[in-house]
């Protein structure tokens, strides 16, 4: 599945870079040019997470669950959360705002507030050591040399529920393609590439007991964005987006009260839709509002 959500990113990448061909004085003639304007968006994802290995180490416990699934937690449709002030940063939202320094080209940054989940109840295989004296379960504790366990809740449960938050700077690049008659209406595609860093909030279950950890940036990551944006009455827009990314979380926290860490490399797919808006910081030129004769 992943491999196919990726195939598509990599695809549409693909005609980002050939619709590159389309020169400055193409797009001019459109009449489709952003320079010296800010953008800003909000909208939902889904996120598609590659399996992954996970070391947790802490008081009693030193030990790596190898290809483990995980999936996201969207929220479902509810007004009183997706029209809340108090609650719209519950779901699985994406923020973003960027100004065009150049003809097209964007300098960006913005918070990608996805959710992560180990899938219960899924075999998995361990390596490592945990205390049977400080952790009194005969099925999950003692000396493990990448034997095959049954991962569920009353082992442990390990979640980033209130966000695997990636926050990234990225340069993208705008591509109008469309234009019409009377400029109101324009279709342009849009790609970028990000840097960032990851702030988890996670929530670690072991052996019954539960620990609620604060934010705490945790690594680093990368990623390739592209998409299309249906751009109306010159200032606002709709977009869909596909964004595959890297992240390495070097340093999460599992126990605020203790120096208890899990590292983790997550490799994720991620769709999202937006609405957004243009705001121009100077007097756009009348060959940049209207369409060529």
């Amino acid at each position: 599945m992943l491999r196919y959500l990726l195939l598509q990113t990599l695809v549409m990448l693909s005609i980002c870079a050939y619709s590159q061909e389309i020169t400055t004085g193409y797009q001019r003639a459109l009449g489709s040019v952003k320079r010296k304007q800010v953008y800003v968006t909000w909208g939902y994802n889904r996120a598609y997470y590659n399996r992954s290995d996970i070391h947790f180490e802490g008081d009693g416990y030193n030990f790596t669950l190898h290809d483990v699934a995980a999936e996201d937690m969207p929220e479902k449709f509810h007004s009183d959360v997706y029209l809340n002030p108090k609650q719209f940063t519950v779901p699985q939202f994406n923020f973003r705002a960027g100004y065009y320094f150049r003809d097209n080209t964007a300098l960006s940054i913005g918070w990608d507030h996805m959710k992560y989940h180990i899938i219960q109840t899924q075999l998995v295989e361990i390596d490592g050591y945990i205390d049977p004296e400080k952790y009194y379960n005969p099925e999950f504790t003692g000396q493990f040399n990448h034997e095959p366990i049954l991962y569920n809740p009353s082992f442990m449960d390990y979640h980033h529920s209130d966000g695997f938050n990636f926050i990234r700077i990225a340069l993208e690049k705008r591509l109008p393609f469309w234009r019409s008659r009377n400029g109101k209406h324009v279709l342009a595609m849009n790609g970028s590439v990000s840097l960032g860093t990851t702030m988890p909030w996670t929530d670690f279950t072991f052996f019954g007991v539960r620990h609620r950890n604060h934010p705490h940036f945790a690594g680093y990551g990368a990623s390739v964005h592209a998409g299309f944006r249906y751009e109306f009455f010159n200032y606002f827009f709709l977009q869909v987006t596909a964004q595959c990314g890297w992240t390495n979380l070097v340093d999460i926290m599992l126990e605020d009260d203790l120096p208890s860490r899990a590292k983790q490399q997550i490799t994720f797919f991620e769709r999202a839709w937006a609405l957004g808006g243009y705001i121009p910081l100077t007097r756009q030129k009348r060959e940049d509002r209207q369409p060529a004769n």
